[in-house]
Parts: C-alpha cells; structure tokens; sequence
C-alpha cells in the first residue's frame, strides 16, 4: 500500500494537533515548546529525520542530539542561528565572529586595532597621539591589570575585566567565553543560568521580549550584563571620562515592535551620567545605542511575533579610564 507525502504547508496546518497530542501525553504543560521535534520519520534502520520541529530560523532538530542546531553555514550565537554578517554584527566593530565565537581582528607586531573604526593603527601614530615615547623593540601598552584600547585613534587604558568581548564573562583572572544555550534560549548573568525566551506556538515563533531583553540588557533598574556594558565602556573618552576616573552611566532602552512582528523591531537607548542624570556626550550616546543594535540585531533576525509591542527597561554601566598609556615591550604588555 503506497503513502502519501504531506506538503510542508498541511504539515504546519497540523501543528496545533501535534502540540495537543503533546499535552495530552505530558510531553509539556501548555503550548508548543521550543527545541522540540514534533513529526520523527525513522526509515527502520535507526536512521531517523524530523519533518516538524519548533526550531527558529536558520536550525533543525537533530535527532541524534535530540535538540535543535544550528544548520550549516549558521553559527550559534546569542540563542539565535545567524549567518556570518549578522554574526559579524552581533560581536562589533573590531571583532569577527568564528567557530570560538568573536575574536578580535588581529594587527601586525605593534601595531593597535582601533575598535572605532575596525582598521589597525601604527605604533608611532597611537604613540604620538597618547603622548608616549617609544622605543627600540617598545609599543604603547598599559599598566599590569589593564587593557590598551584605541576609539577613533584615542587611547585608553582599561580594566581588564572591562575589556572582553561580546560572548564573553570576566572569571576573575581572564576573560572567558560565556556558556552556550539552546536556541531560544540565552545566558542569564544575573540568574547564572540560561533562560527561554522563545516558544513555538503553532506555525509562529513566539518571542518573550522582556525576557530577552532581561537577559541581554540587564534587569530593569540592576546593573547591565557584561556583554552590553563592555560593547562602549572600553571607550571612556567618549564620556568625557579622563585618566583615573569612574563615571556610571544610566541607560535608557526602549524596544518597539510594530505589529508585533519581531523582524520589524526597533531599539532606541538614552544615556545619562548617574551622579547628575545630565546627558552623556554625543560620541558616548553613540556607542552606547551602537551597542544595544549589535545585540538587538540578533533577536530581529531570528523574527517571530513579540509577546508585547514595547519594552522599556533602564540599567546601569561603570566607565573606568583607569591609568595613562605608557611604553612596554612589544612582546608583552597590553
């Protein structure tokens, strides 16, 4: 007796079936979950495939895993599958994403990236610029415990523990990567844990933008995530925060989604100085909305319909120019 193959089309019209049948049997309490295969075809030599999953745009359910991945060409990054450009996006200016995740462009011996424009600097121009004497076998480097940065051809020396990249956490003696979740699904500082923010609901993907922007942003009135804060706090001359100074910036951030439609989202951030809620400098303000896109860009490329059409949430970042540029040798320092 022959079987009929069921288009892509009456398969998704079958989903809410699908999605019963899984609450009847206990599979879950309410609703489609994310990271689920909701058809198995088996071919009965344990080689199996899933016709209908509840995974996001650019993945599919490995049934080996059992688990939604990322398909090839689509790299793992914030709980969403993205391509190399947004993926290059999502880690920033002076950064590339790659199988380790963002990695800082790389410059000949000497010679300085320059995260405001992406492009490498000479020594002697960053040298002359930080007023630093340089010599034989000698770059422009930092004290121990900080970490040269170079904004628009300005240099600043920064914490170490201000300095990692996008994806990545200060342990307390270096920057590590931070821990990878599902898709639909992101790392949670405040929490230590991951956290869903995505659930398939039908032939839609249903997004908890409060969540996603709790845990990428930072909980509303606390202290921003790391990822966030780092994207401007390694430009403090933008802020107007000169050589052994703090400034902590408050950040406004309101997300929008017209017709509820991810793919459509729009964020706007505010930025003001904490001690007297006067407005950071256009440079700074710049950044600081530069940062907030690169994360947002992640979640409106995964599209899906937002839980609401607004979001408004408020967290804190420290900006520290911790020492003056000084000369250390090419071989070590920062």
């Amino acid at each position: 007796m022959s079987t009929r193959r069921r288009s892509p089309a009456s398969l998704l019209a079958m989903l809410p079936f699908f999605c019963a049948f899984a609450v009847a049997f206990g599979t879950m309490a309410t609703g489609c979950p994310d990271n689920f295969c909701y058809l198995k075809i088996c071919d009965g030599r344990g080689s199996c495939s899933c016709s209908l999953s509840s995974c996001s745009e650019g993945a599919g359910f490995d049934t080996q895993q059992n688990r939604c991945r990322c398909l090839k060409g689509y790299f793992d990054v914030a709980g969403q599958c993205l391509d190399q450009q947004h993926a290059n996006q999502y880690c920033g200016k002076g950064y590339a994403w790659a199988q380790t995740g963002c990695v800082k462009l790389q410059c000949n011996p000497g010679d300085t990236l320059d995260l405001g424009t992406g492009y490498c600097i000479p020594k002697a121009q960053v040298a002359a610029q930080a007023g630093v004497q340089v010599g034989q076998g000698q770059k422009v480097g930092c004290p121990p415990g900080n970490t040269l940065v170079v904004d628009n051809g300005v240099a600043a020396c920064v914490p170490n523990d201000k300095a990692c990249a996008k994806d990545e956490v200060w342990n307390g003696t270096a920057c590590q990567k931070n821990v990878t979740c599902a898709t639909g699904s992101t790392w949670d500082a405040s929490r230590q844990q991951c956290v869903a923010y995505s659930q398939s609901g039908g032939d839609t993907l249903n997004v908890d933008v409060a969540t996603w922007a709790a845990s990428n942003y930072g909980p509303n009135g606390g202290t921003g995530t790391p990822s966030f804060c780092s994207s401007f706090a390694t430009k403090p001359w933008g802020f107007g925060v000169s050589e052994g100074q703090t400034a902590i910036i408050r950040v406004a951030i309101t997300m929008t989604f017209p017709d509820e439609k991810v793919s459509q989202g729009q964020v706007i951030t505010q930025a003001f100085y904490d001690y007297n809620s006067g407005a950071v400098p256009q440079k700074g303000a710049s950044d600081v909305q530069a940062g907030a896109q690169s994360s947002f860009s992640a979640l409106v490329a995964g599209g899906g319909k937002a839980s609401q059409q607004q979001v408004q949430t408020t967290v804190k970042c420290p900006v520290v120019n911790a020492a003056k540029p000084q000369a250390v040798p090419e071989s070590g320092g920062v």
